[in-house]
């Protein structure tokens, strides 16, 4: 499988690791899986790490439908902070897709290329 979901401190954080080969579907699952509505409202950060991805291959379409989630999700609870790792360039460009359909509503956002930073940025913005 493609796409791990791991629930961290006691539900407030999901870490959504992505390796291998991943398929549009393979995302738009993981993001209804995580958007369960008895998690959600509990949930304050996203972790989503794409740096362990060889391909990525994931359409427009898919990229529209899962900023739609995302903007159902953020109605139901809009303090969810969002960071995405990622070292390719053609997976931060998708990011980058994703995040402009998503910035007029959707959660803080922020894209890195590493863990360690990625963290640090949760840490300093996750909402109490």
């Amino acid at each position: 499988m493609s796409i791990q979901i791991n629930i961290l401190d006691n539900g407030e954080g999901v870490e959504i690791k992505a390796s291998g080969i991943v398929y549009g579907k393979d995302i738009i699952n993981a993001h209804k899986e995580i958007y369960n509505e008895e998690h959600l409202i509990k949930q304050k950060y996203h972790i989503i790490d794409k740096s362990k991805c060889t391909e990525y291959d994931v359409s427009s379409d898919d990229i529209k439908f899962m900023a739609s989630l995302d903007r159902a999700a953020s109605l139901k609870n809009p303090q969810i902070i969002i960071a995405i790792i990622e070292s390719e360039v053609l997976e931060f460009s998708l990011s980058s897709l994703w995040q402009a359909h998503v910035d007029d509503f959707i959660f803080k956002t922020k894209t890195f290329t590493d863990r360690e930073h990625a963290m640090s940025w949760i840490s300093d913005n996750k909402p109490t």
